[in-house]
């Protein structure tokens, strides 16, 4: 009799279960681990033990590990680079604005449940050692790449000199957001910092001359030429 409570009871509980967590708590939770603890943390058994269920209610969101692994990739290049890239076409600003609301939503504080500021470095790292998330990093990397371009150009820089600034933006929002939250690092001037990347270097290396100013003869030889 014990024994069949306890298999109802356990039924129930997996049932609870399913209808309490969703796909996206078990991608949050494979966030976690890895910012953690790394790829090899991705485990159905160490996944379990971090949402405190059980195996049965992770089977019936995923077929297997690979599964999980592919949502959760997917999931990080919609959240991370289309969901922004939308974001900031959909206000319709001017390049100048634009890049400065890209930069604070980049520096505002990661989500913990999805890991941190860490999250994305971890799933580079990951990627280091997987050829299958390797080819989403580069995928969701090319889109911003063309992206940055696309806002740089149409703020007038020429083709080439567009596609480098995208390149050096594109690894400075990187670090930044690794930075993110840290005391060490200084009050920014997302501003200026805009200012010189949307500045063509022509012009920017273009400066007012500057009237030539004799410097004064301490031997006061010049006040006696004069008289």
């Amino acid at each position: 009799m014990l024994t069949l409570i306890l298999s109802i009871l356990q039924v129930w509980w997996g049932m609870a279960q399913r209808d309490t967590l969703t796909p996206e708590d078990w991608i949050k939770a494979t966030f976690r681990l890895l910012t953690r603890s790394g790829p090899t943390a991705i485990r159905v058994d160490y996944l379990c033990r971090e949402l405190g269920v059980t195996k049965g209610s992770f089977y019936w969101h995923f077929a297997d590990l690979a599964a999980l692994r592919a949502a959760m990739v997917e999931h990080w290049r919609r959240v991370a680079t289309r969901d922004v890239i939308a974001a900031m076409t959909s206000a319709e600003l001017a390049p100048r604005a634009l890049f400065i609301r890209l930069f604070e939503t980049v520096l505002s504080q990661p989500a913990r449940d999805y890991g941190g500021a860490m999250a994305e470095a971890a799933i580079r790292h990951w990627a280091a050692g997987d050829e299958a998330v390797q080819a989403v990093v580069r995928e969701a990397d090319a889109e911003r790449l063309a992206f940055l371009t696309l806002q740089l150009r149409g703020a007038g820089l020429a083709g080439p000199e567009a596609r480098s600034r995208a390149a050096f933006l594109c690894a400075t929002l990187i670090g930044l957001e690794q930075l993110a939250g840290e005391p060490a690092l200084p009050r920014l001037d997302i501003p200026g910092f805009v200012d010189a990347m949307l500045t063509p270097a022509d012009a920017a290396a273009i400066t007012p001359a500057r009237p030539s100013q004799a410097m004064p003869d301490p031997s006061g030889s010049d006040r006696a030429r004069a008289t």
